[in-house]
């Protein structure tokens, strides 16, 4: 099977937005859950930065492929999509561990101040929360603010020089192709749609400093969102398709008819 990328229609990025926001809405209760307790742990473990890294980093990319299975089979289930998951494993796994360790790496030996250990990639107290600030809004922005850096972060985990594209996760998973051949072709499709992977960037930006200080308990549904975002812009690039699936309903077992049995009062004569 031969994939070219093609250039997006003019509006990508909006018409992208409207479609993820539309699939969010689609499994609202699933994906809410989901964020929820990935957020969660990302609190609890804002202590171990590679840790927290590979939650987040993986969350995003298991969002990806929940978008493609709620997009083209319809309402989510926990075991199918556990299943689905596991189906991945060999390449969600070894790709969220090999990014986040280069991350890090690239952090301790590049980015990181004078003055900063190394080791703080593996831990830190810096910023550490002890307590929860008795006002309910600060909570809020306590348990978020890990998540909603993280996710900041991840879009150059997306795009490490050489190594990884946007688009080269899903081209691994959902087409099936080799570590390389992902690479060249996701950045062949991100190089021909420049100007609308820029503004993608921005959101991953903006949007979750905005959520992080002004509306914290809306950076679970960035990590949903922007997983649905990068799903819809990989359909239309590189399948073709511009619009999400129909919405299917829920499957209705059939019940076969109860037989009319003659109560003990009807049986006599």
């Amino acid at each position: 099977m031969l994939v070219e990328p093609r250039k997006a229609a003019p509006g990508a990025v909006w018409r992208w937005s409207r479609q993820a926001l539309q699939l969010l809405w689609r499994g609202r209760g699933f994906w809410l859950a989901l964020s929820l307790l990935m957020c969660l742990g990302l609190f609890f473990v804002h202590r171990l930065p590679l840790i927290a890294g590979l939650l987040a980093f993986g969350a995003l990319l298991a969002c990806i492929l929940i978008a493609a299975r709620l997009d083209r089979a319809g309402p989510l289930r926990l075991g199918e999509v556990l299943a689905m998951l596991g189906s991945h494993r060999r390449v969600l796994l070894p790709y969220t561990l090999g990014v986040v360790l280069v991350g890090g790496i690239i952090w301790a030996l590049l980015l990181a101040r004078p003055g900063v250990p190394w080791w703080n990639i593996l831990y830190t107290s810096r910023n550490a929360v002890e307590m929860l600030s008795s006002d309910g809004f600060e909570a809020l922005r306590q348990v978020f603010v890990y998540p909603a850096f993280a996710l900041g972060l991840s879009y150059f985990g997306l795009n490490i020089p050489g190594l990884t594209s946007f688009f080269q996760f899903p081209c691994m998973t959902l087409l099936g192709l080799p570590f390389r051949d992902a690479w060249r072709l996701g950045a062949a499709g991100q190089v021909l749609n420049l100007l609308p992977l820029l503004a993608v960037a921005l959101l991953f930006v903006v949007l979750p400093v905005v959520c992080g200080v002004w509306l914290p308990f809306l950076v679970p549904v960035l990590y949903c969102f922007f997983g649905a975002l990068c799903y819809v812009a990989f359909r239309e690039i590189y399948l073709g398709v511009a619009e999400n699936s129909p919405a299917r309903a829920a499957p209705v077992t059939a019940v076969a008819p109860a037989v009319a049995r003659p109560s003990p009062l009807s049986s006599r004569a």
